[in-house]
């Protein structure tokens, strides 16, 4: 009996997916995830599903974390809309919040490492209600880098001001990318006022990274710890100069 040619394709692409080395349990889900590549949503209908705020929350998360697993779905026309659909959230009453929207927004701005969304990180950071979502802006800070960020980062590691421990670690850890005295100083009274062993850690470990240094997990060993300086940076004129100095032919 001949086969039809597209059943002999369609055939051969199973069995690639598949594979015929007489493993078959996971078979079925493989052949699943094949098919499933024909049956996802086209991106148009994600996007309008995303920033159509009389759809379903749960699809708007969806659509979300579908547009931003694509390079394109960063773009900032994109990253504009999660922006407003962010903020559109944190203007409402703290018991209509969506946790889920507004979690699936935060994750998509720090898969976009755009600093011009630092400020609505921030706010969510400092005002969020959930304790998820403000653990989602920490985390996002931890890739959207900037400046602007640090008087919050110190703010919300503070035992005093911020409550969760989750929270607060992830704030000591967004510090590592700002080699600022103050933040060492934070850093090391974090060593001080923390009672909880994670918080205390990650603030070590940060302050490790930024100084280049190890003076132990005890706070008392940090205060006055300094910066190390970075080598200066010599500039191409002087390196050009340097190199008709007969001295300098045979150093290295």
């Amino acid at each position: 009996m001949r086969m039809p040619a597209k059943t002999c394709l369609l055939s051969a692409m199973i069995l690639s997916v598949c594979g015929c080395g007489g493993q078959f349990e996971d078979a079925g889900y493989k052949v699943k995830g094949f098919f499933g590549m024909f049956s996802r949503p086209h991106p148009k209908v994600l996007t309008g599903q995303a920033f159509d705020d009389t759809v379903d929350p749960d699809t708007r998360r969806e659509a979300i974390l579908a547009l931003s697993s694509h390079q394109w779905g960063l773009t900032e026309t994109y990253l504009n809309g999660y922006d407003v659909i962010l903020r559109a959230e944190m203007r409402k009453p703290r018991d209509r919040r969506d946790t889920a929207l507004m979690s699936a927004t935060i994750g998509a701005l720090g898969r976009g490492r755009n600093p011009k969304y630092i400020p609505i990180l921030v706010l969510a950071l400092k005002l969020a209600f959930s304790p998820q979502v403000r653990w989602d802006a920490a985390a996002a800070l931890d890739t959207v880098v900037g400046d602007d960020a640090i008087a919050q980062l110190c703010e919300s590691s503070n035992p005093e001001t911020e409550a969760s421990v989750d929270v607060r670690v992830a704030c000591c850890r967004a510090m590592r990318h700002y080699r600022r005295q103050d933040v060492v100083d934070t850093l090391v009274n974090r060593l001080a006022s923390s009672e909880e062993f994670a918080v205390r850690y990650r603030a070590h470990e940060t302050l490790v990274g930024l100084c280049e240094r190890d003076f132990g997990p005890d706070y008392t060993d940090w205060v006055g710890a300094k910066l190390k300086k970075p080598p200066p940076v010599e500039t191409a004129e002087k390196k050009k100069r340097s190199m008709w100095n007969p001295l300098n032919w045979f150093r290295r």
